[in-house]
Order: structure tokens, then sequence, then C-alpha cells
């Protein structure tokens, strides 16, 4: 698909000033490794082009909390969202914890 015809993922400007149009391209999913490989393409208002392949590494609610306790912290509340929207495993976008540290 050409750009324009798809939804851009977000619109940017840079340190220069430059506005950007960022489209995500080609995820690629690879669960047993809890990794999403994604390649960003570029675009702007001038016609510059540049392309970026960044790999997201992420783990699993009671992984996080592990880490979290292992490190001394006491989870208060885990939110689905940024704006303290419930958690759903199979629906919610985000991990937000909130924790406090009890050392």
């Amino acid at each position: 698909e050409e750009e324009g015809e798809e939804e851009a993922l977000v619109m940017a400007v840079d340190a220069a000033g430059r506005e950007w149009t960022v489209y995500e391209r080609d995820a690629e999913v690879e669960p047993h490794a809890r990794r999403i490989r994604c390649r960003y393409d570029f675009v702007a208002a001038s016609g510059e082009r540049a392309t970026q392949v960044n790999e997201h590494h992420y783990a699993l609610p009671e992984q996080l909390s592990a880490l979290l306790a292992a490190a001394g912290f006491e989870v208060e509340r885990l939110c689905g969202g940024f704006e303290g929207e419930a958690f759903d495993e199979e629906e919610s976008e985000h991990m937000v914890y909130r924790a406090r540290l009890v050392r």
C-alpha cells in the first residue's frame, strides 16, 4: 500500500522542526520469545524518507510483577491504560503498574 492509502501510526516533529508521518510495517510477532519486530517508515513533508527497524521485548503480567517484587516493590495496582482503565489480559494494549518501594 502507498502512504496516504493507509492509516499513519503517528505524526511527529523532529528537533529541526521537520514534520514526519510514521507508518508501522511488517510486524513480526514471536510469542514464544515475547518479541515483536517492526519496521517503521518515516516520510517527511519535504519528501525525505527514512526507515528504522525496532525490536520490542515484552513481559507477561506475572513476570513483570515478579521482577518488581524482586527489586523491592509492592504492586498496588495494575491498569490497562494510563487513565486507570481496568487491565484485561486479552484486550489491554498496555500494562501500567502503580508500585511502591518497600525495602
